[in-house]
């Protein structure tokens, strides 16, 4: 007798069920790369060209905010006015359009991640703003974009690029526009306020989660499938069966400031040897090992939590897609 060990995709997930290849196998994880120029792609590329990793579930690319800390050195993702912002959204949309003819040449169609689109700080002032940011994202060759919800105006921006056809994913947790670096969901109260964003962020027509430093217990929980769930990616949130992982191409090469706990193991250069080292043959070589790492489950590392076996048991059990 054959056993059928797939998983139904949840249905709230339509745009982008033919992206998800975590649902093919129970043990398989869909991984999302953040990217940013077209040679980066190029390296991304031939890392999968490696027998082991032909198959690997790269099931998307993002495109975020993080280049103007990574390759502009800024000390972080705001920014400061109308001129500074509409700097901020060009620079991005560029970005989107070199990353879409890269992924378009080195990757078939059968197996090309969908382009992720990150709205910047000042897009979300407005539902006008963040249709018209979408919409540039979307002209450039996006195929999704993310909002990042800091409060309830986020809600009315998701539903209202959703409402375009524009598949939008939601960023809930630790919202780098906002600032405010805490690890979220570490306990019950919190638990439940992210599980209640994320309905919100569905209700409001998101097609996918992205959760960054929420405990791992939340991270588990939310990526259960579920007939009624959002597909989720996670940063610095440890791991989960049935989840999206989150990895950073830059941060596979380029080792982070000290202090860096639950960053990849992989980088071998420092930032100021990147005009010289860093070509698509490194980050091959670095994007191959971090990818054998996370599809073996040796990264992300566990975070540190602050709850009991009792109370993380209390928050898995729960069924975070329903209000009741």
């Amino acid at each position: 007798m054959t056993v059928d060990t797939t998983v139904a995709r949840p249905a709230a997930a339509s745009a982008l069920a033919p992206y998800l290849h975590r649902y093919d196998s129970p043990a398989q994880l869909g991984l999302k790369i953040n990217a940013y120029r077209g040679y980066e792609v190029e390296g991304l590329a031939e890392a999968l060209r490696a027998p082991d990793l032909h198959g690997a579930p790269v099931e998307c690319v993002m495109v975020g905010d993080s280049y103007f800390m990574t390759h502009l050195g800024r000390g972080g993702t705001t920014l400061s006015g109308a001129d500074e912002q509409e700097w901020g959204l060009a620079t991005l949309t560029g970005l989107v359009a070199e990353m879409r003819k890269a992924l378009d040449t080195e990757f078939p169609a059968d197996r090309r991640p969908f382009l992720l689109a990150d709205l910047p700080d000042g897009t979300t002032r407005s539902t006008a703003a963040a249709r018209a940011a979408a919409d540039r994202f979307a002209a450039a060759g996006a195929d999704a974009v993310k909002i990042e919800v800091a409060g309830e105006g986020e809600f009315d921006c998701i539903e209202a690029v959703a409402a375009t056809g524009t598949p939008t994913l939601a960023h809930l947790g630790y919202t780098p526009q906002s600032g405010g670096l805490t690890r979220h969901g570490d306990a019950l109260d919190g638990a439940l306020a992210l599980f209640a964003q994320a309905r919100r962020a569905r209700d409001a027509g998101g097609c996918g989660l992205i959760v960054e430093m929420v405990s791992e217990a939340v991270n588990q929980t939310l990526s259960r499938p579920h007939p009624e769930g959002l597909p989720l990616y996670s940063v610095f949130s440890g791991r989960a069966r049935w989840g999206g992982q989150s990895l950073n191409l830059w941060d596979a090469v380029v080792r982070p400031v000290p202090g860096g706990r639950y960053f990849p193991p992989t980088p071998v250069i420092d930032a100021a040897e990147v005009p010289d080292r860093y070509t698509p043959e490194l980050i091959a070589d670095r994007m191959r090992e971090l990818v054998r790492l996370s599809l073996a489950g040796w990264f992300p590392l566990s975070p540190r939590t602050a709850m009991t076996p009792r109370e993380t048991a209390e928050i898995t059990g729960i069924d975070p897609w329903s209000a009741s």
